[in-house]
Formats: structure tokens, C-alpha cells, sequence
């Protein structure tokens, strides 16, 4: 479960703490579209259920969060393969897909 939003990218999860969008690069957070990235985030995640696809290769990064790919919920409480929500974000103008070779993910999968 989301518990806590830092920032449009970056939030924290009850069963493993903090996360970070996977191949996402955001908007300034500091900026007035980093506070409207950061409501979207928050808007769609605060409080909610999600499955995440940890990242194998990179492990957590030098602020200690993990790099995954994020999926909501489905109401049932399985995982919605569909809600992708690093490709949400991205749909939603707040930042770019950016192929990080240093992860095992593609964005041009999702």
C-alpha cells in the first residue's frame, strides 16, 4: 500500500519502502508542474494497493529507493497488468520514457 508521496516519481510503500518510477523522467519536482505531477501521483496511488516489478539489476539507489515498474490494483486485489502506472505518468505529460540501460526494463514494452 502507498503511504506516502515525495514527489511525482517517488513515493512509499508499506511492504518495502521507498520507490521510484523505473525509466521515467519527471518534470522539476520544485516547479508548479512538479506540484501538479506530485497531486497526480498522489491522486492516483495515496492509500492504494499496487504490485510492483522490482528492478533485478540496479538494486535501490544512492537515496535508498527501488526502481520499479508499478501496477495498481484491481478491485478484487490482483494485480492489474493493464494499470500501468509508470506509463499513466508519462500518458499524463508529467515526464518522459527514458530507456535506462542499467535497468531490465524497456519502456517500449509498455
Amino acid at each position: 500500500m502507498v503511504t506516502r508521496i515525495t514527489d511525482g516519481v517517488t513515493f512509499e510503500v508499506s511492504s518495502l519502502g521507498c520507490v521510484r518510477l523505473a525509466d521515467v523522467m519527471s518534470v522539476n519536482p520544485n516547479s508548479q508542474a512538479g506540484l501538479e505531477a506530485r497531486e497526480f501521483t498522489r491522486d492516483n496511488l495515496m492509500g492504494t494497493q499496487v504490485f510492483l516489478d522490482i528492478d533485478n539489476k540496479t538494486g535501490p539507489d544512492k537515496g535508498g529507493c527501488w526502481m520499479c515498474v508499478v501496477y495498481r490494483a484491481n478491485a478484487n486485489g490482483t494485480a492489474n497488468l493493464e494499470k500501468n502506472f509508470n506509463k499513466m505518468y508519462v500518458d499524463a505529460g508529467y515526464g518522459m520514457a527514458r530507456d535506462d540501460p542499467q535497468t531490465e526494463f524497456d519502456p517500449a514494452d509498455w
